[in-house]
């Protein structure tokens, strides 16, 4: 297994009487994509959350770093994000009515560092970090297929385009773990082949992915382990041949549809 990049210990949660992560424990490597499924309500974006500073736990750790580990709980959002965490939303959450290339620009805005009066003032600093935003903006719009969208309204993609956007800018933070939020869901066939086509490059630069996904044809081929919730407890983990036929998990949420080639 890589070295740990994100390791989550006993990590528990609450909402009133309900336990929504019931002592959960789940390490994601070095440049490793681990897909986390289960059905729905069973924690899923609970841990999401709890790991990007949107919840706080009851208990548990959550540490995360290449070489030092250190701990994100307690840590607002944009904290966490400046550590290397970035990361996607089932539901599109959008700058709807800026641009596309807008949008992306505003995600570099973690790995930035001249204040309002520098940018007010267009500080020689802050005309570089202008024109350094500007650049990977449009080179990952170039990535997600949409460098001729750049000037569009964002509002005015079709569905799987504005999917892309908002990884696009999940990217633009430069994060080392990438967490995607059921990236899949609202997609046709032919968007979702190029989602798997967008993540399989996203893997070949080395990032780190957790991946929330109930489509199986779309986290089974990408994943390299798989971890289960169900309840808000971990019930297995393993590789996806093995997951695929895990008694446990056919009887929690597989069923019994063998699950074939995308």
């Amino acid at each position: 297994m890589p070295n740990p990049l994100l390791e989550i210990q006993h990590l528990t949660k609450r909402f009133g009487g309900v336990l929504a992560l019931d002592d959960v424990e789940l390490t994601v490597g070095e440049g490793e994509t681990v897909g986390l499924i289960g059905p729905n309500g069973a924690g899923k974006t609970t841990l999401f959350n709890c790991v990007t500073g949107v919840l706080r736990p009851e208990r548990g750790e959550i540490r995360f770093g290449r070489s030092s580990r250190e701990g994100v709980v307690g840590l607002a959002p944009h904290e966490i994000a400046q550590q290397g965490i970035a990361r996607t939303f089932q539901n599109i959450r959008l700058f709807s009515s800026m641009r596309v290339l807008e949008n992306v620009i505003m995600g570099t805005y973690p790995r930035t560092h001249t204040g309002l009066w520098s940018a007010t003032l267009m500080t020689a600093e802050a005309r570089r970090e202008e024109q350094w935003a500007r650049d990977r903006a449009l080179g990952l719009l170039e990535m997600v297929g949409l460098a001729s969208r750049a000037e569009d309204v964002a509002a005015s993609l079709p569905f799987g385009q504005q999917r892309r956007l908002e990884i696009a800018r999940a990217l633009a933070s430069d994060p080392s773990l990438l967490l995607l939020d059921e990236p899949a869901a609202g997609l046709n066939p032919t968007e979702k082949q190029q989602l798997l086509h967008l993540i399989e490059q996203i893997k070949a630069q080395g990032l780190s992915i957790l991946l929330i996904e109930h489509d199986m044809r779309v986290v089974m081929p990408v994943s390299d382990r798989v971890a289960v919730l169900d309840y808000g407890k971990k019930i297995a983990e393993g590789s996806p041949s093995t997951i695929q036929t895990d008694p446990r998990v056919i009887e929690a949420y597989l069923g019994t549809t063998q699950v074939g080639p995308a």
